[in-house]
């Protein structure tokens, strides 16, 4: 008799989310992969066939099952859970051998990293072996169910059944994951001479800025942050990751770009001088994302083209202040023969979920949607690479990527129609989320808005098949938008979504748009007075008054503006087309039987600060 053998691995959240870094986001991601492929390699030892994810071309499952051949995988694409069919077997047997290959894996990690950087300073802490072997062995929960072919709710249902807690934690906490006790073991309040001591040892044998001063960590954040170092003796592989771009490199991409088309040698002699300066200047760089590795301008560390940086003597360590004016100097001959203020310091970060794929399940089969997901897989990577972006990692329904301001609504189009060409079929559909933020907002917190962007606006209250997109400013949100990817214009034909905005955007980009700035706010103003809400919150969508069309209200606000800003266009020629874009994206767009005609102010803010380039607002033209 056949039983699908369903299993689920957890938790992924609190594994990948809390991370602080772009190679803690990438290595946890990476880490869970390489995991749920071992645990599927358990499950067809003992007789399993893996029927969702398909996995029949996998890199990931290929290296786990055969080392050595080809290049080992840099991108993470099993996910956490996967389906079983088995014919005439105990379905215990085949999920305990499955939990052993996952676990026995999951040893060699925490053997890997404790031998290399923990072990020599164990007993320097107050009970750092204890608290290692309680955290690594407490962490994981793997729940499976066995059932008939065809039942896809089962996991669901069993996953509601909670019978996984965490061990008591107690002591100062993880800087990285905060509901774990940090390794030492010390209350800071009272010990901190040698929780300091204990700390320093450990990064004596860190590599050289993988562990920060005020970073105290669990023994889940150190394996994820120096597993990648041991690869070797932990995966079975070795694997580069001294060059990993950080945020605030895949914001400064695109300038990068500008700088070498417009002023190269003048951009290399900046980054000799920085090299001379500091010996930790070269990180890598955006050398990894452009793909030209012979540039010392693209290995510098971009914080170096910040001037904030390069101004702080705490951030910035160099030998003298006549050496840091010189190259402030520098930097600012960089900038002005670049015909830019400087590199932007927002970038994106990309969230992408395929929506009801349990219907999809029944609608389509398994076989089908398996294989539709290997495809979809296969296509991100270099997708996010044209924009040039990093793939955190791809792996059946999921997407996560880093990318540069410009491009990343491209990049989430390109995904999106990637996701429906896969499965052929009307019936799939995927929603996104773009977090618009300060490259060096902490990660963690980042992410977090991104799951609530994708999982609460463009799903629960869009109904999926939507696009969200925020921008992010402290802890505050500024800017959220929330669109269906198709949206129905005033003339009732319709039209995609960015390209909506990317009208909007071409009107509003400093010294070749149409509209001013000023217009924005005005119109800002004029929406909140006459919808009863003034000022619109953030994401917020309110009734225009009885008798009031949008249309020409904003095309008499735009030939009032244009009368005022420029003596060099005609309103009449210009106000119907500048309207009509703003109208296309003003209007609410969602998927739902009955959408009230409503408009909210988000769309337009968040197209000016496209066209801006990401720039923080005071460096605003």
């Amino acid at each position: 008799m056949k039983q699908h053998l369903h299993v689920s691995i957890g938790p992924v959240q609190g594994f990948v989310a809390q991370s602080r870094r772009t190679r803690d986001l990438w290595g946890s991601s990476y880490l869970l992969s390489f995991l749920a492929a071992q645990a599927m390699s358990g499950a067809r030892c003992k007789g399993g066939k893996i029927i969702r994810p398909q996995i029949d071309d996998d890199p990931m499952l290929q290296w786990v099952e055969r080392r050595g051949q080809g290049e080992p995988p840099m991108l993470g694409s099993l996910p956490n859970q996967f389906t079983v069919e088995i014919e005439d077997i105990d379905p215990s047997a085949v999920a305990t051998m499955a939990v052993q290959h996952f676990l026995k894996a999951w040893h060699q990690v925490c053997c890997a990293v404790w031998n290399k950087y923990i072990k020599h300073a164990a007993s320097r802490g107050n009970g750092t072996e204890a608290i290692w072997k309680r955290q690594t062995e407490g962490f994981w929960e793997i729940v499976w169910i066995a059932g008939a072919p065809g039942d896809f709710g089962l996991l669901a249902r069993r996953k509601h059944w909670r019978t996984h807690g965490l061990p008591e934690e107690a002591g100062n906490k993880c800087t990285m994951m905060p509901d774990l006790q940090e390794l030492s073991g010390y209350v800071r309040a009272t010990n901190r001479n040698p929780q300091d001591t204990f700390w320093n040892a450990i990064r004596e044998k860190a590599p050289k800025l993988d562990l920060q001063e005020k970073e105290r960590l669990c023994s889940i954040a150190l394996i994820k942050r120096f597993y990648p170092r041991v690869s070797k003796e932990a995966l079975g592989w070795e694997m580069d990751v001294t060059h990993w771009p950080s945020t605030v490199d895949v914001a400064t991409v695109t300038w990068s770009r500008h700088v070498l088309k417009t002023c190269k040698q003048k951009g290399e002699e900046y980054a000799e001088e920085v090299l001379k300066a500091s010996d930790d200047a070269r990180t890598g760089g955006v050398s990894s994302l452009m793909s030209q590795a012979q540039s010392n301008f693209l290995k510098l560390d971009c914080n170096w083209f910040h001037r904030s940086f390069v101004t702080d003597p705490k951030q910035a360590l160099l030998s003298s202040e006549t050496t840091r004016h010189s190259l402030l100097c520098q930097l600012k001959e960089l900038t002005d023969q670049a015909d830019r203020a400087g590199p932007p310091i927002y970038f994106a970060l990309l969230l992408a979920d395929g929506d009801h794929l349990g219907q999809l399940l029944h609608s389509l089969g398994s076989e089908t949607v398996s294989k539709a997901l290997e495809t979809f897989t296969k296509r991100v990577p270099s997708i996010v690479k044209q924009r040039y972006g990093i793939t955190v990692y791809a792996g059946g329904d999921d997407v996560l990527a880093l990318l540069p301001v410009e491009g990343a609504l491209e990049c989430a189009r390109e995904i999106e129609e990637a996701y429906r060409k896969s499965f052929e079929s009307t019936k799939a559909t995927l929603s996104t989320a773009i977090v618009f933020a300060h490259a060096r907002d902490p990660l963690n917190r980042i992410l977090a808005e991104a799951h609530r962007l994708l999982d609460d606006v463009a799903k629960d209250q869009n109904g999926r098949n939507s696009l969200a997109a925020c921008v992010c400013r402290g802890d505050a949100t500024a800017i959220q938008w929330v669109t269906t990817w198709e949206r129905s214009l005033s003339d009732g034909s319709r039209k995609h979504a960015v390209d909506c905005l990317r009208d909007v955007c071409n009107e509003l980009r400093p010294n070749n748009g149409k509209l001013s700035g000023s217009l924005v706010h005005d119109l800002q103003h004029m929406l909140g007075l006459l919808c009863g809400s003034s000022p619109m919150a953030p994401g917020s969508f309110a009734k225009l008054g009885n008798g009031v069309e949008l249309l020409p209200l904003v095309r008499g606000e735009i030939e009032h503006r244009l009368q005022h800003d420029s003596d060099t266009l005609t309103p009449k020629e210009d106000s119907k087309e500048l309207a009509t874009h703003i109208g296309n994206i003003l209007a609410r767009s969602r998927n739902a039987k009955i959408a009230p005609s409503e408009v909210g102010i988000d769309g337009l803010l968040l197209a000016r600060f496209i066209a801006k380039g990401g720039y923080e607002e005071e460096h605003l033209p």
